[in-house]
């Protein structure tokens, strides 16, 4: 492959400038305190440890949690997970740390989706959160709301057993299955 001149020069100049680029903020950034990590399995650079997970996720967890502790990170392409397999941290997590844990990843679908974040699954933990989790426990999970619509649950599952009966017999897969109790 040759590339034309022009295109070889930028090229050149991208990797001097990125060269000694890499160097200084290497420099910079090894002054500030970085916050401490628990240790975990090192990634490649722009995938993480990705590559390396296998079909049994429950099974490769197990090794890591051996390996590292019942505390490990793990790189999954360029966000830091932190996994925890320890059933008494897990409990003194969500028990006494539920704040901190309390926010997710915002994206730019979902800031679109739900009109700024107005919306009870992505709103930040904080008091627009709460109110709008008040609204919705006062009105949506009603006595007279639950109510209302057990009996229309009621209906449908039987609408749905009744359907599912003639075709004992014949396999019939849980997305099948699925399909029709979304579209009832």
């Amino acid at each position: 492959m040759h590339l034309p001149a022009d295109s070889a020069l930028i090229l050149a100049a991208l990797i001097l400038i990125f060269s000694i680029l890499w160097p200084i903020r290497k420099l910079i950034n090894s002054g500030k305190k970085t916050p401490f990590l628990p240790p975990g399995p090192r990634g490649l650079p722009i995938v993480g440890y990705l590559p390396f997970l296998s079909k049994d996720l429950h099974h490769q967890f197990t090794e890591l949690a051996g390996k590292y502790g019942p505390i490990y990170k793990l790189w999954l392409g360029n966000k830091l997970c932190t996994v925890i397999s320890s059933p008494s941290l897990i409990k003194e997590v969500l028990r006494d740390h539920d704040t901190i844990f309390a926010n997710r990843d915002t994206t730019v679908a979902a800031r679109i989706a739900t009109y700024d974040f107005n919306d009870i699954a992505w709103t930040p933990y904080g008091s627009q959160w709460r109110n709008l989790r008040r609204v919705f426990v006062q009105e949506m999970l009603s006595n007279t709301n639950l109510e209302a619509t057990y009996n229309l649950g009621k209906k449908r599952s039987e609408k749905l057993s009744k359907k599912s009966v003639p075709r004992w017999g014949h396999p019939l897969t849980f997305v099948n299955w699925l399909s029709r109790l979304i579209l009832m």
